[in-house]
């Protein structure tokens, strides 16, 4: 079993801006997606570490999940 890990505050603003932009949407509403998705967060995080990858692959799963493109 995985181990847990430590997302920082820092990083989480980071990966909410980027979604915010990405989905034309505010940081407040980005930050619920990543609470409510948290599980998948975190599993992108431990898996690929930066926030520009865990972006990447967070939309596209966004992408999937709620069919928005």
């Amino acid at each position: 079993m995985k181990e847990e890990m430590f997302i920082s505050e820092k990083k989480l603003e980071k990966l909410a801006k980027k979604l915010a932009k990405t989905f034309t949407m505010s940081q407040e509403e980005a930050l619920e997606i990543i609470y409510e998705e948290w599980d998948l967060v975190e599993s992108l995080f431990y898996a690929h570490k930066k926030v520009k990858a865990v972006h990447e692959h967070l939309c596209v799963e966004i992408n999937h999940m709620y069919r928005i493109a």
